[in-house]
């Protein structure tokens, strides 16, 4: 059955050419290696930011998912749709690369396909 969500191919190219990254990284300027940590310390909190431009069809949220291999499997980040346009996934951890996909959720519910897969790398530490 055709939803105006499928009709659309909503994120197909929406999302692949406007999904703009940004790593946050808290405490640290420059590009010099920081100094190793010291036993128990705290590592560098990491961030990962992802914005993208507005559904053109109804929509009551977007659905964020991230994935630690390109093909998945993706694990759903938020527990409800969210309504802005953008996602600060502050679980990322340091070393580690991350694929990225959103959905659009419709008022009955129903999800887009995913979008196109955004790598992320996230620096060490």
């Amino acid at each position: 059955m055709n939803t105006p969500l499928s009709r659309r191919n909503l994120f197909g190219l929406i999302f692949v050419a406007l999904a703009v990254l940004w790593i946050s990284r808290c405490g640290r300027t420059g590009t010099s290696n920081a100094p190793p940590l010291a036993p128990g310390a705290a590592p560098t909190a990491h961030s990962v930011t992802l914005n993208w431009n507005a559904s053109t069809s109804a929509v009551v949220g977007y659905n964020v998912y991230r994935a630690a291999q390109p093909g998945g499997p993706y694990t759903k980040l938020n527990s409800s749709p969210i309504r802005p346009t953008s996602y600060a996934d502050s679980a990322a951890q340091a070393g580690q690369t991350y694929f990225y996909v959103v959905t659009a959720v419709d008022g009955s519910g129903v999800e887009s396909r995913f979008s196109n897969k955004v790598q992320v790398s996230v620096p060490f530490p």
